[in-house]
């Protein structure tokens, strides 16, 4: 589907050089000046599956909400999503969907945290978005390096993970319980710390 044949893209948003290049400026200006809670980081739903692919970020002054940026720069993103991934997203190019999640929160996204819910957005947002100025919101797109795959997500319907939340190392570790404290404190009366430290530490050298 070319820009033409759906809705009326403006002529700011069209995806050539100049507006690629000045909305990338606009964010990283917004995000220099505001932090990462004036973004959002942005998927676009493989079609007839539950991926989600990340494709970039949008930046948005305080008056502006994440619905209108998306909508105002939604030629841009869908068109980079489509030659980012065109494979998996060309061919559904102009009726692809956008998501969005919390600005920076790719880690949480990859561990599933289920306080992560992605947003669904709408094409068009009938609130004077039109109007509203291109360097009052921008967009940044993700780039690949040589060999890399890309970032990808399962989510529900619902913007929810799809699949059950991964554990750190850290917060696989739980707390010893009452018995087993009273069970190393039986095992270490009487004993000085530093021959135990020192016993650990010649059994790590032989081993």
């Amino acid at each position: 589907m070319d820009e033409d044949e759906g809705p009326p893209v403006p002529y700011d948003m069209k995806y050539v050089e100049r507006n690629v290049r000045r909305q990338h400026e606009n964010f990283v200006a917004i995000r220099e000046a505001g932090g990462a809670s004036l973004t959002n980081d942005v998927y676009v739903q493989e079609p007839n599956t539950d991926i989600f692919w990340f494709v970039g970020k949008v930046a948005r002054v305080s008056d502006v909400t994440v619905e209108q940026a998306v909508s105002r720069q939604w030629n841009l993103i869908e068109t980079h999503a489509t030659n980012l991934r065109p494979l998996e997203l060309f061919s559904s190019r102009g009726s692809l969907e956008i998501w969005t999640a919390p600005g920076d929160s790719e880690l949480e996204v990859a561990y599933n945290r289920p306080d992560i819910v992605f947003q669904k957005m709408e094409r068009e947002v009938n609130d004077g978005t039109g109007k509203i100025k291109n360097n009052r919101l921008g967009f940044q797109g993700e780039m690949y390096g040589p060999g890399e795959q890309g970032f990808r997500t399962w989510r529900l319907p619902d913007g929810r993970p799809a699949k059950p939340e991964i554990q750190t190392p850290s917060e696989e570790k739980q707390p010893p319980t009452n018995d087993e404290m009273e069970q190393l404190e039986k095992a270490l009366e009487g004993k000085d710390i530093n021959d135990i430290y020192e016993q650990q530490q010649r059994r790590q050298e032989k081993s």
